[in-house]
């Protein structure tokens, strides 16, 4: 059997002619053989086996960082791997395989948001999180697509965006939400959202061990001089208004004469006391009903009904 070689002529842009030259040729097709030689050279085209993959759809390529393709099981190895690094992710649908590309600085806080009830229950308005919601994330695949820095960052997500055209963006511009501002009903559905939200014991975990050691981003490093003298200039010039605290009342058995202190802390030191005595000694009185001199000379009153009229 003669060998069969394949060669791939664009005639347009979308169109290919395909020529198949065999051994044992005859006068014609030598002649026509010797033209497509030429041809070929000039134009600079490749001689190749017909592939089946020449109309596949382009996604991702294969010079990506890292892929997760089980990331609701693999939560612990994304966090160790991506922990105080700054990226472009990409989720990737295994259904459908739409894709959505983000950024993150830090990389790991942003997809960590992903995985939280409460971001998936007050983001549904976006695209990716109504799919996750839809598909669950046991449907999807992680991808690291590329490190970055913060400088470059939004550059570099929007190089991504043109390159795959991800259909879960519907903005495709990198960082166009950037300065947007809520409206008063969302901000409102938001603080509902939140209120009375606790982390799981899974989640707390998580960030007790994401700010220790080697994955505290300020891990053996220190500030220096120049960012030291700056930090105390704020600090002296800084504005401070102190927290108004609980009005005491004290009266002298002996002088009958009463005076009035805007906070415990105050009261404590004219008596010569501590703050911790005196919130213990009104403690035992609410539980025994008995307000007993202190020292056997003064009658303490603290009334905490002075700070909600001031709140």
């Amino acid at each position: 059997m003669s060998n069969v070689l394949t060669i791939i002529l664009p005639r347009a842009p979308s169109h290919f002619i395909l020529w198949n030259v065999r051994h044992n040729l005859t006068k014609r097709e030598i002649s026509y053989y010797k033209v497509l030689k030429i041809f070929i050279f000039y134009k600079n085209f490749f001689i190749r086996p017909l592939s089946t993959n020449v109309n596949k759809k382009y996604k991702l390529p294969n010079n990506i960082e890292k892929s997760y393709y089980d990331p609701v099981n693999q939560r612990e190895l994304i966090r160790i791997d991506n922990n105080g690094k700054i990226g472009i992710y990409a989720w990737e649908n295994k259904i459908n395989n739409k894709l959505y590309v983000g950024s993150g600085d830090p990389l790991y806080l942003r997809i960590s948001d992903y995985y939280q009830p409460w971001y998936l229950e007050s983001r549904n308005n976006l695209y990716i999180v109504r799919s996750l919601n839809k598909y669950s994330m046991n449907n999807f695949n992680l991808h690291i697509l590329e490190y970055s820095d913060s400088e470059n960052l939004i550059m570099c997500e929007q190089k991504w965006i043109d390159l795959v055209k991800p259909e879960y963006n519907i903005n495709p511009i990198a960082g166009s939400t950037k300065g947007y501002k809520h409206s008063y009903e969302s901000l409102e559905k938001m603080s509902k959202l939140a209120t009375g939200r606790k982390h799981t014991d899974e989640v707390i975990d998580l960030m007790s061990k994401n700010r220790k050691g080697i994955n505290n981003p300020f891990y053996k490093k220190k500030h220096t001089l120049e960012t030291l003298d700056k930090l105390r200039h704020i600090a002296r010039n800084r504005n401070y208004t102190p927290v108004k605290g609980l009005e005491v009342e004290i009266t002298d058995l002996e002088t009958k004469l009463t005076t009035t202190h805007s906070s415990i802390r105050e009261a404590a030191k004219f008596l010569n006391s501590d703050i911790k005595t005196l919130l213990r000694r009104e403690s035992s009185q609410l539980i025994k009903g008995i307000n007993k001199p202190y020292k056997n000379k003064y009658i303490i009153n603290i009334n905490r009904d002075f700070k909600k009229s001031q709140s």
